[in-house]
């Protein structure tokens, strides 16, 4: 598959920046596509708001001023109103304005707008492209919504140099305005203390609370309420269940699955008093609810961590950025309010303040990859808003070369060609990849998060089921939802499939999220696009023959992550997913999910589409023979190993002695595997027991040094042994030769002294705590080991002064320990805990003294 050019870059990019203004254009950076719309309409509308009447001409001075700002205030205050009289300030012109996303692809016409509406994956292509310059203006709406993609570019838009002025609902802005240079941060709270509402904190779980005695407070009082909790599934059980009790109590829900004109009559103020309207907190952040005076927030969310490089699904109790939205919306804003906090922590609502943001970029070290391959920068000359992990980003950038994305820093043409499809860089590569009647299947696929996630928990999908692939069900799901009640349409005069209002009868009997098909529909119009197909107004369903061809493709190409008898190459456990129509035998290729048990501990599961043996054997390959020192029973010494491996799984592995003399062509790996047994202490050399010794003297000064020591680096003392075995050819060579590592004569005595007097342990709590010396991506580190209690009561002020950055680890029995790189991350692991949890734990740690 080959495109022509990116749809979504001007198409004569070189005339977009030849006609832009002397002032520059001012580009609006939005985190969604209904955002956009939002923005756009924004523009058109000349409305008298709080933040205007209470910063008006503040706005106009800092937008003359040339300088970047911020504007941090509450939802319905006016923020996005705002952009107008920024963009004519700097503008000083008639507004041009268009939008470029998924579903608006530019034109001919876009070197004429002034004001460019983009949405975060958008924006970062055009920064790719050279298309957002140092003249240009950057207004960043929503911009604590964080995501990567944004983050990313925040920090091209640093590296281009261009002003940033950014609006913020409740957070602290002190890392916005010292990051992105901002002079000043103009604030406004919707507050008035004669409105303040009432707020109680109550250890109990949603439905325990929305009794039939609060119903009743509700109706009888005619109160408007709204829900907020974590996931889809409690969002429906909560409509469900007081819907159907109380028939006179006007309810809905709302969540990421659902378009938003499931609650448009709430929103229009069309349903009057009494109601309950149920809401996750991400689906309600930009809606304002007419009537509310009630609102009821349980204490928890699921949010991704990044640990060793992974994102982890974990469940949280809410950050106070989140407490203080959901509450504000009542909360000093109308009469009689109440606000309820389901929590089981001793929270003061009276007491929280705004905090700074929580990134997620750490977590996509591939997306930067990529990016930086583009640029032809590496990744440290971008000042990004989250240290990245190094390792991580290296692991990305050699997964990357190895697929033939990047090649030497830079993207090949291949890689330009799956970075410009509007889909993730695996369904990219398969789109590449794919022809003839598999191309509606993976580019259908290619935009489904996953059958999890477009369907609800109680789904019918007799019929469509193709056993042993998600994608294709998923697929299938889709091409019903087409077929029976869709035709090819317009929007914005592109084409696309459209649906008939019969989809929500359909959606209700099959269990599918109408949201996730239109979303579906809006990608894959996208992905015809950029390939230049006609978008097909029906979909051939996808059979065994299909599973049979996109399996083989799958397995030849292997973009995906890969599993077989659930366990990844690395040897860790991950189990096909619960709701998955894949078995759990045999190889599954798809996406590796990563969540946080109740106990905290990271667990692996996948959707995707299973592939038979003959399949991986087809595309195996057979490794040249390598050596190894092998120690078994029966055996003993250097073997030779031959392998056939499938992608970082090892299918066949062939081990026989190697024979002495060396075979020339094995003689200088021999030699290698030699040094990398006396490395490991597994030699039955005379010497290996003094090597040993020294080599833990080597790593006891590295490690206090914080690597500072060059010769008691590995690479060094890897090459002092190499270079005492050069010309060993056979294993009695190797035992008769002497060998020796001095410790002394590397290191001098005073340094030796200096590294052995540094401490030991701390003084904390009236406790000995240890003191871990180690070295972390090239950095020295100091690692506390401590108890659960003094990890809980620990306080920066606590800890001694000393001389390198200090990590912790709180050891829990058979649980996994809780490893974090600051006071605050450590309290928020700990505090991720059940309440029970910590009382049995609490209750271990206090035993009666003997």
């Amino acid at each position: 598959m080959r495109i022509s050019r990116d749809h979504f870059l001007p198409p004569d990019p070189q005339a977009f920046l030849a006609a832009e203004p002397s002032t520059g254009r001012v580009v609006v950076i939005a985190p969604t596509r209904a955002a956009c719309e939002t923005i756009e309409l924004a523009l058109g509308l000349s409305i008298d708001t709080l933040l205007e009447r209470e910063h008006g001409d503040d706005i106009l001075r800092l937008a003359a001023s040339g300088r970047g700002f911020g504007i941090v205030a509450g939802t319905g205050t006016g923020k996005t109103l705002a952009i107008r009289s920024i963009a004519e300030t700097i503008l000083r012109a008639h507004l041009k304005v268009g939008v470029v996303n998924r579903e608006r692809e530019a034109t001919p016409e876009t070197p004429t707008w002034n004001v460019v509406i983009v949405t975060t994956g958008i924006a970062r292509r055009w920064f790719e492209d050279g298309l957002i310059t140092d003249r240009d203006t950057l207004v960043v709406d929503e911009i604590h919504q964080t995501s990567a993609e944004l983050e990313l570019c925040l920090a091209l838009g640093k590296r281009a140099r261009c002003r940033f002025i950014w609006l913020s609902a409740t957070v602290d802005p002190a890392f916005y305005a010292r990051y992105l240079g901002a002079v000043e941060v103009l604030e406004t709270r919707a507050f008035d203390p004669a409105k303040a509402a009432q707020v109680r904190v109550l250890p109990q779980q949603p439905l325990e609370f929305l009794n039939e005695r609060f119903v009743r407070q509700v109706m009888r009082q005619r109160r408007g309420v709204a829900v907020f909790v974590p996931t889809r599934a409690e969002v429906e059980q909560i409509a469900r269940e007081l819907g159907a009790r109380w028939q006179t109590l006007p309810t809905a829900f709302y969540h990421g699955g659902e378009p938003i004109r499931v609650i448009r009559p709430f929103l229009d103020g069309e349903v009057r008093r009494p109601f309950l309207l149920a809401m996750t907190a991400a689906g309600q952040s930009a809606l304002n609810i007419r009537g509310l005076d009630t609102v009821v927030i349980y204490d928890a969310r699921y949010t991704n961590v990044v640990e060793r490089g992974r994102n982890v699904l974990t469940r949280l109790y809410l950050g106070a950025n989140e407490i203080l939205q959901m509450a504000g919306r009542v909360h000093g804003r109308v009469e009689g309010g109440e606000v309820y906090i389901l929590s089981d922590r001793d929270l003061d609502f009276e007491r929280l303040v705004p905090t700074p943001p929580e990134f997620q970029l750490a977590g996509d070290a591939e997306r930067v990859a990529i990016t930086c391959a583009a640029l032809g920068v590496d990744a440290r000359d971008l000042d990004l808003p989250v240290p990245l992990d190094r390792k991580a980003y290296r692991d990305a950038l050699q997964l990357l070369t190895d697929r033939g994305l990047i090649e030497q820093g830079r993207l090949t043409r291949y890689g330009r060609e799956v970075e410009a499809m509007p889909v993730e860089r695996p369904w990219g590569e398969l789109l590449y990849h794919a022809e003839g009647e598999l191309i509606p299947v993976v580019a259908v696929a290619a935009n489904i998060e996953s059958l999890h996630r477009m369907t609800r928990e109680e789904r019918e999908l007799k019929g469509l089921i193709v056993p042993g692939s998600d994608h294709l069900t998923a697929y299938n799901v889709y091409a019903e939802a087409v077929n029976k009640h869709g035709s090819l349409g317009e929007v914005y005069g592109l084409p696309r499939h459209v649906f008939h209002e019969s989809i929500d009868d359909w959606a209700e009997g099959r269990g599918v999220l109408v949201k996730a098909i239109e979303d579906v529909a809006l990608g894959t119009a996208s992905v015809y696009r950029q390939i230049e197909l006609a978008l097909p107004d029906k979909l051939s369903y996808a059979g065994e023959k299909t599973l049979a061809a996109f399996a083989d493709l799958v397995a030849k190409i292997m973009p995906f992550d890969l599993v077989i008898e659930e366990e990844t190459a690395d040897g860790h456990e991950a189990r096909v997913s619960r709701g998955s129509v894949c078995g759990s035998w045999g190889a599954v290729a798809g996406t590796l999910r990563y969540f946080a048990d109740r106990f905290g501990v990271p667990r692996a599961s996948i959707e995707g589409t299973q592939l038979p043996e003959r399949a991986l054997r087809r595309y195996a390959r057979r490794g040249a023979p390598t050596v190894v020192f092998e120690r078994h029973r029966r055996r003993e010494g250097l073997m030779v190993v031959r392998t056939v491996e499938y992608f970082g799984f090892v299918l066949e592995r062939d081990v026989e002695p190697l024979r002495s003399p060396f075979p020339p062509e094995l003689a200088a790996a021999a030699r290698a595997a030699l040094v990398q047994a006396l490395l490991a202490g597994a030699t039955p050399h005379p010497d290996q027991g003094r090597i040993r010794k020294a080599l833990e003297r080597f790593g006891f000064y590295w490690r206090r040094s914080g690597g500072r020591v060059a010769e008691a680096a590995s690479e060094r003392l890897t090459a002092r042994l190499a270079a005492q075995l050069e010309g060993v050819s056979s294993w009695d060579e190797f035992i008769n030769t002497r060998i020796a590592l001095d410790v002394d004569a590397a290191v001098p005595e005073g340094l030796r002294h200096q590294l052995e007097a540094l401490p030991s342990s701390i003084h904390l709590y009236g406790d000995r705590v240890p003191v871990d010396y180690e070295v972390e991506q090239g950095v020295g580190v100091i690692r506390l080991r401590l108890k659960e209690g003094q990890a809980r009561r620990l306080q920066p002020r606590d800890l001694p002064p000393l001389d390198r950055p200090v990590r912790f680890i709180v050891l829990r029995g058979k649980r996994e320990a809780v490893r974090a790189a600051t006071v605050e991350e450590l309290h928020r692991q700990l505090s991720g805990l059940s309440r029970e949890e910590r009382v049995r734990l609490v209750r271990g740690g206090r035993r009666r003294r003997r």
